[in-house]
């Protein structure tokens, strides 16, 4: 056996003091891994040529990847980027992609926020003067209760407190200073619940190609001006480095190689075609009662669905994610949709009406899996949610009607109706901005507004989310969604689920 490291990825600082005729690029490790298949070399030989005829390797990447349709051959070139200054609404647009990623997050636990945002390009400037004030107003929450936040850790946590304090007096620093550092976490990590979703954050992020072209191609058509510039962004930093990888990026490059038009709709049509859609399908059956609906049981915010009929769980699927309905009144339609067969053949061909050869069907065809969930949670606790890509996730538009989650630490220091406050002074902007900006006004929301979510996972990857966010170490929102979710999970299959909890916990299960 051989084991050769064939590359890895670099900083561009290095990669620009390579002699001038270098042509650094991917590209070569897709070219020779795509020829493995129908070559008699070795590998490293292929690599070699590669290497050295980049512009034959960029011809046989178009042919084998775009040709022939083997799009697995991109995943073998990695990108990594920096991105800084991006609203917090415009990264759950950017961390939808799930698989061939990788995202790294500057903390809201950790970091001192200064009240950086990002200004909407949508917003007129006697809008943006509004939104600068409401901006303001919910920053200066976070600043003048986070002092009181961490005193309150400090008195609720004691034996930390004496840590942090045995720390202090041993000299350790208060970056070192690592109870301390935990207390002013949770602090931080409550007092944002008050703050916009245009809060600027910054992230290390890699996707291979096939995920880059992908999150180009989607984000073109967002209904943000942020992301559409974002994907411009991508392209213009990668287009020269790897342009045989991405080619389904750039319309023109595609005619030319293959001689055909390259179709945007699906990208271009089916997400706001499948609003459209959806309102006629309510506006007309709502009203329809049907036998059916399945079986729903309940926590709290949390419902676990009981259901195996494939087609009424992807047409239930794209009545929620594209509507602010409920899931027993999304299946209620789609039980009436189905009823009839030409019915429901309709409603499925409106749904894939722009879908090419080249694109993968809507998300929502992956919500067939065992155990389907309804959550609502806040826009801090789907931050983290929204991490667990291998779980289908189908977010709806955030909904104030759906109320606001508060920190108990915030009820303690008697600052709830000061960040209600906040919050209603978000919703009336929002409300009026709605209208005129479309998806643009959920920048005026906080991080405390919610929104219901979708979600199937099969028993493992539960396990693994059960393991993560049920744990002590996790953050209180996410950790109570967990729980709830478990506990329903433990009702209709409480053998599978006999040693599901956090980590902190496990032995304690194995034990009992």
């Amino acid at each position: 056996m051989k084991v050769t490291l064939a590359g890895f990825n670099i900083d561009t600082n290095l990669i620009d003091k390579l002699p001038e005729d270098t042509i650094a690029t991917p590209e070569t490790i897709s070219a020779a891994y795509a020829r493995i298949s129908r070559d008699p070399k070795d590998v490293p030989e292929l690599r070699k040529e590669a290497r050295e005829q980049v512009k034959k390797a960029r011809r046989s990447n178009k042919a084998i990847v775009f040709g022939m349709s083997h799009h697995s051959v991109a995943e073998h070139a990695y990108f990594n980027f920096d991105i800084l200054q991006i609203s917090r609404l415009a990264l759950e647009e950017l961390e939808a992609r799930r698989i061939g990623s990788a995202y790294t997050e500057k903390s809201q636990r950790y970091i001192t926020l200064k009240g950086d945002c990002v200004l909407p390009k949508e917003f007129n400037d006697s809008d943006t003067n509004k939104f600068k004030e409401l901006v303001e107003f919910q920053n200066k929450f976070y600043l003048d209760n986070l002092e009181k936040l961490a005193q309150y850790q400090f008195n609720n946590n004691p034996e930390l407190a004496e840590q942090a304090e045995e720390a202090s007096a041993k000299g350790t620093s208060d970056k070192m200073n690592r109870a301390k550092n935990t207390m002013e976490g949770w602090a931080k990590e409550d007092a944002r619940y008050a703050l916009s979703l245009a809060t600027q954050a910054q992230l290390g992020m890699s996707f291979n190609a096939r995920t880059l072209e992908h999150a180009i191609r989607t984000m073109r058509y967002s209904e943000l001006i942020e992301c559409r510039e974002l994907s411009q962004k991508l392209y213009d930093t990668t287009k020269d480095v790897a342009p045989s990888l991405i080619i389904l990026t750039d319309p023109d490059e595609f005619r030319k190689a293959f001689k055909t038009e390259l179709k945007d709709d699906n990208f271009k049509y089916t997400r706001s075609n499948l609003k459209k859609y959806v309102k006629e399908m309510i506006d007309k059956y709502y009203g329809e009662l049907h036998e059916g609906i399945p079986q729903i049981i309940t926590e709290k915010h949390e419902k676990l669905i009981l259901e195996s009929n494939v087609d009424r769980n992807i047409a239930t699927a794209i009545i929620h994610n594209n509507s602010l309905l409920s899931i027993e009144d999304s299946y209620r339609i789609a039980c009436v949709i189905l009823s009839e067969e030409e019915r429901g053949k309709s409603f499925f061909a409106e749904i894939l009406k722009y879908v090419s050869a080249f694109d993968s069907l809507p998300r929502e065809f992956e919500f067939t899996g065992e155990l389907k969930y309804e959550l609502v949670v806040s826009a801090s606790n789907f931050a983290q949610l929204k991490r667990h890509r291998l779980m289908t996730l189908l977010s709806q538009d955030y909904d104030p009607s759906l109320g606001i989650t508060i920190p108990q630490s915030i009820k303690a220091i008697s600052a709830e109706n000061e960040l209600m406050e906040v919050c209603r002074r978000s919703e009336e902007l929002f409300s009026e901005f709605l209208p005129k900006y479309g998806n643009a006004a959920e920048y005026c929301l906080t991080n405390a507004h919610r929104r219901r979510v979708l979600v199937a996972a099969n028993p493992r990857e539960l396990y693994h989310f059960s393991r993560l966010r049920e744990d002590e170490h996790a953050q209180w929102d996410i950790k109570d969604t967990a729980g709830r979710m478990m506990n329903l999970a433990k009702q209709v299959a409480p053998h599978s689920f006999i040693l599901s909890g956090g980590k902190d916990q496990f032995e304690k299960l194995r034990e009992k």
